[in-house]
């Protein structure tokens, strides 16, 4: 990742559990993985570092919910290329999703990401253990073309 990340930061961000390293004790859906004020970390290794910390200071806790994150990130991308005009974006957004493979709100995922398909954004889903990972094929698409529930199809093959 890193010859892609001209100021070697990185935004890391933690979903679905109790990240009791940053004092909370209730279930968030979307949180700074570092545990500070600002989402990012100096290059791979921050996003390592802050990976650990969290997964060690974190409860996991479900539903799994995707949309949450991906309204953020599509935030992000929005406010870019606002800043900077899409002629002049040179930002490309990665999100790396590790998960148990469920999906819990599939409907609004599947909204977000046809819509982020025209945006400078692809996603890597890293499944984590031996769950059911159906969910995360039907968002990977490999056999047809993502569609949202409308029948908005991705412009292409962002997951």
């Amino acid at each position: 990742m890193m010859p892609y990340a001209q100021d070697g930061m990185f935004k890391a961000y933690g979903f679905g559990g109790i990240p009791i390293y940053t004092g909370n004790d209730k279930v968030s859906r979307i949180w700074n993985l570092n545990g500070q004020k600002n989402a990012k970390v100096r290059q791979t290794e921050g996003v390592l570092l802050s990976y650990q910390k969290a997964i060690h200071g974190t409860k996991l806790a479900g539903p799994s919910y995707f949309g949450g994150l991906l309204n953020k990130i599509r935030s992000e991308i929005h406010e870019n290329i606002t800043a900077n005009g899409l002629e002049q974006n040179r930002t490309y957004s990665l999100l790396i999703i590790m998960t148990d493979g469920y999906c819990h709100d599939m409907s609004i995922t599947k909204k977000l990401l046809v819509e982020m398909s025209g945006m400078p954004f692809s996603a890597v889903v890293v499944g984590v253990g031996s769950s059911d990972f159906a969910d995360m094929a039907i968002l990977d698409a490999d056999e047809e073309v993502l569609a949202d529930d409308d029948g908005n199809e991705a412009v292409r093959d962002i997951v």
